[in-house]
């Protein structure tokens, strides 16, 4: 049994070493890495949207579509007060009310019932093969998702 381990721990140090030697292999965690930045951007710009949005029923009895809320200046393209503390990305995104509320991201805010319940998908735009969203409502939890052929 010696004999085949050692035969096996050679032929692994070969085929390492083979590789090593042939053209050079781009190793990348950066597309996890940017992955995870990615879903906590969307995690926490959802955050901010609950927090704004139940400041605003507070104040109003209602909850706020998309216009309102970069109209009354919770959102504008210098940043936002409510964003989770420490995540400055959220509080210094560049908001608009075009498709993509910020590049590469797309909101569906839907109010309902009188202002009294919304729901709210932000979509992953630069991921048409998956489609991650982080999606919330008036509840304030907030769930990640993609489509059922890709992992979470």
């Amino acid at each position: 049994m010696k004999y085949v381990s050692s035969i096996f721990v050679g032929i692994c140090v070969i085929t390492t070493l083979a590789g090593a030697a042939g053209s050079p292999q781009k190793v990348s965690i950066a597309p996890a890495s940017r992955e995870r930045e990615r879903q906590s951007f969307a995690v926490n710009l959802a955050r901010a949207i609950n927090n704004a949005e139940l400041n605003y029923k507070t104040k109003n009895d209602k909850y706020a579509d998309w216009a309102t809320l970069t109209g009354n200046g919770d959102f504008t393209e210098t940043g936002t007060k409510w964003a989770p503390t420490g995540f400055p990305t959220v509080g210094h995104a560049m908001y608009s009310r075009g498709v993509e509320i910020v590049p590469g991201w797309k909101l569906r805010l839907n109010v309902s019932h009188e202002g009294k319940a919304y729901d709210l998908t932000l979509e992953d735009a630069t991921d048409p093969k998956c489609n991650y969203a982080a999606i919330t409502d008036e509840r304030g939890l907030i769930r990640q998702s993609k489509v059922i052929d890709c992992p979470l």
